[in-house]
């Protein structure tokens, strides 16, 4: 009888510890894709300041004086 008490306090101690790891990952994944959304986003926002650079360049090459260049967008 003592093992079974000793065994059955063993296993609500690890299904606890289970809820809790459960719970904590959950909450690590939802970082995570929080944190991909985020890279996503800096990414999109790099490749579209490269574009504006890059057109900003294409437009100075193609213009025969040397006005200035509004790069402000």
């Amino acid at each position: 009888m003592e093992i079974t008490k000793a065994l059955d306090s063993k296993i609500e101690k690890l299904i606890r510890d289970y809820e809790r790891i459960r719970i904590e990952n959950d909450s690590l994944r939802q970082e995570l894709n929080e944190l991909k959304n985020l890279n996503d986003e800096l990414i999109r926002n790099n490749q579209d300041m490269l574009l504006r650079i890059d057109s900003a360049i294409t437009l100075k090459k193609g213009k025969k004086s040397d006005s200035e260049i509004d790069f402000s967008y």
